[in-house]
């Protein structure tokens, strides 16, 4: 962006004005449905109000195709090295793991019409870098700055938006202690309702909280660990109607498991019939997504209530 004649932003608040080009060496177009975003990190000349999709194609008719193609074909060539770059990096060993394979094996095996979400922190570093994105994906990331404890319920939204979709959730283990691992409780409340009850979660446990500890400097520097930090009880969500839990430590061994549980659209589990035992009985149940029992009442050999009260 730094050597463009034009800048075009469309729909972004994009807070990295130091990637931005130098006021004056630029003319600044800008799209945003919200008038008071409109120049707010850049000196724009023209601002639009308006639906971005809409407006571009409204603008499409008034674009004159350059001739010169050598900038074009110069960026090109940059991000063709640029991409090389990173795959090099992903290459890398590192003990237990290194994040940024996980990112680069995943992203050829995610599904076309899957949702991705992403939080805060190293993660969004990888989701941004080591993923592509294909046609027909959407993907959704905090829009203003270290906002953590986003990923999990974004991908619970796009559930509720897009049913039929996988929704894919790449979160550190910093966010799913913050509220991922008890937003997995709306998960399992609400998961038979999807036409596909596919929601995947990777987490990345290292017990730390590195993009916070690295002080955003994309995780180039040394990250000391933060004493006591507790690791997450992931392992304990495999049991019952909760979340299947799938440990990953060698990218390159476990390459066909990696993107199994997006690609694999699973059978629906029925549902499964408990008897209550007192109120606390009965609102577990009802959280793991149950049919509801009124505490107090015993459940018949059919699965209604019964008269008897239970004691």
């Amino acid at each position: 962006m730094t050597g463009c004649d034009t800048l075009l932003m469309v729909g972004t608040s994009f807070p990295y004005s130091e990637f931005l080009p130098e006021e004056g060496k630029a003319r600044g177009v800008q799209i945003d449905i919200d008038g008071r975003m409109l120049g707010l990190r850049y000196p724009t000349e023209v601002n639009l109000v308006g639906d971005s999709a809409a407006t571009l194609r409204a603008l499409l008719p008034h674009l004159e195709r350059k001739q010169d193609r050598s900038w074009r074909e110069q960026v090109e060539q940059q991000m063709a090295d640029w991409w090389r770059v990173i795959e090099e990096r992903a290459m890398n060993e590192a003990n237990p793991i290194n994040p940024q394979r996980v990112f680069w094996e995943l992203s050829p095996r995610l599904p076309n019409d899957c949702i991705l979400t992403s939080d805060s922190g190293s993660a969004a570093n990888w989701f941004a870098r080591d993923l592509r994105l294909r046609r027909g994906m959407m993907a959704s990331l905090s829009g203003n700055l270290a906002t953590m404890g986003c990923g999990v319920p974004y991908a619970i939204a796009a559930k509720f938006a897009y049913p039929d979709r996988v929704a894919i959730a790449l979160v550190g283990d910093g966010a799913m202690q913050m509220n991922g691992l008890a937003e997995l409780v709306t998960v399992a409340k609400y998961w038979r309702r999807w036409t596909d009850p596919r929601l995947v979660v990777l987490v990345l446990n290292n017990r730390d909280p590195g993009h916070l500890g690295a002080a955003g400097d994309g995780g180039q520097s040394e990250v000391r660990g933060v004493a006591g930090h507790p690791r997450p009880a992931l392992r304990s969500l495999r049991r019952d109607d909760r979340p299947e839990g799938h440990p990953r430590r060698d990218p390159g061994r476990d390459r066909p498991g990696l993107g199994g549980g997006a690609r694999r659209r699973p059978t629906r589990r029925p549902r499964r019939r408990h008897r209550p035992r007192g109120a606390a009985a009965a609102a577990a149940h009802h959280l793991r997504g149950g049919e509801e029992v009124r505490p107090g009442r015993r459940q018949g050999r059919s699965g209604a209530a019964g008269d008897e009260r239970a004691r």
